[in-house]
């Protein structure tokens, strides 16, 4: 692996994914400097932040070269949603190329440039897909702005003189505010309301999500892959799956999530988190309060459409690891010790009692 030192530019730095690698790379002595709309919360030491709209090609080079930074490395992690994928996919695309472009007119030295993708790549959140799910399994058949991001780095990394890499997580699993894709910030508080409730810890799903394969990718794994990744040359223009070591159904680990709250394992009792969540807001801030906890808003901790509409699906989710393997990269996390040291996070920000 090359350990020489850059100038990394991350966009999304106020992301799980931002500030996981933002956190990294300057603990390495790198030279980071983070691109997004409004600084992260908390703030992260030695970071240079910029704040930025992607989407603003021409804001973006002004702001960039007033940094005369010569950036020799981008991990974009940026996302704009949309309902509308082929507007999505483009919006996201354009965001991509603006970052690039803009490093490169204040004068990157780019070597490489890194995107984190997921296993929407392969359809995982349209039906049943192949698996396990290999990275040159045909495209799913909806407009995704991963397959036109990946086109456009594959296209002009050549002609720009840098080599590029993707990864493919699936549910990303460490301590977030703010994220709206965190599952395990999704549990934590449908298991602090169960408590609160006097109730066991029911399973909020379907009894097919229930028993189903799933997977999971610890934070800290996947920024070891990104790091990995931007610095190996066995890694470059290539994507990689990037996954726990293991896999499991959620039946087999809801004792284990109980007993860390106490609570008795209970099965599946399908309910809205939606619902549930917008009924809690009061008594939330009230236990909040009388528990000396740290964020009184529920809707910074957990996103209950996001939860209702993971734990509907009826598929088993399963992403291959042996090219990354092969490739020399042999980082193991299991899926377990994530589940549970990411509520132990949680509680030790006294997100959670």
């Amino acid at each position: 692996m090359v350990e020489d030192k850059g100038v990394a530019l991350i966009a999304g730095v106020s992301g799980i994914v931002g500030r996981g690698i933002a956190t990294r790379l300057l603990g390495q002595g790198w030279r980071v400097i983070g691109l997004s709309r409004t600084p992260p919360k908390p703030a992260i030491d030695g970071l240079e932040h910029v704040a930025a709209d992607l989407t603003d090609a021409e804001g973006l080079k002004a702001a960039l070269a007033r940094l005369g930074a010569a950036v020799t490395h981008i991990f974009y992690a940026g996302r704009a949603p949309d309902p509308d994928p082929e507007v999505e996919a483009a919006r996201n695309t354009a965001m991509l190329v603006n970052t690039v472009e803009a490093a490169q007119a204040a004068g990157a030295r780019l070597v490489h440039v890194h995107s984190v993708h997921g296993t929407k790549w392969y359809g995982s959140h349209v039906g049943p897909f192949k698996t396990p799910a290999e990275e040159d399994d045909p495209r799913c058949p909806v407009p995704n702005f991963y397959f036109d991001q990946q086109d456009w780095l594959g296209a002009e990394g050549p002609k720009r003189g840098f080599s590029w890499s993707t990864t493919r997580p699936h549910l990303l699993i460490g301590f977030s505010l703010g994220y709206p894709h965190n599952i395990l910030s999704v549990v934590a508080v449908h298991a602090v309301l169960c408590r609160e409730q006097g109730r066991p810890l029911t399973f909020p799903g379907t009894q097919s999500h229930f028993d189903r394969v799933s997977q999971v990718t610890d934070i800290d794994l996947l920024v070891d892959a990104m790091q990995w990744c931007a610095t190996s040359p066995s890694a470059a223009n290539q994507p990689f799956n990037v996954i726990n070591a293991d896999y499991f159904r959620w039946k087999e680990v809801w004792p284990d999530i109980a007993a860390f709250f106490e609570l008795e394992p209970a099965g599946v009792q399908t309910e809205s988190l939606t619902d549930a969540f917008a009924a809690a807001a009061g008594p939330w801030r009230e236990m909040v309060a009388r528990e000396g906890l740290s964020e009184p808003d529920i809707g910074r901790i957990a996103n209950g459409p996001y939860g209702d509409a993971t734990f509907a699906a009826t598929w088993d989710d399963m992403s291959s690891t042996v090219k990354i393997r092969r490739a020399g990269f042999d980082r193991v996390y299991a899926s377990r010790d994530s589940l549970l040291g990411a509520l132990a996070a949680y509680r030790r920000h006294r997100v959670i009692p």
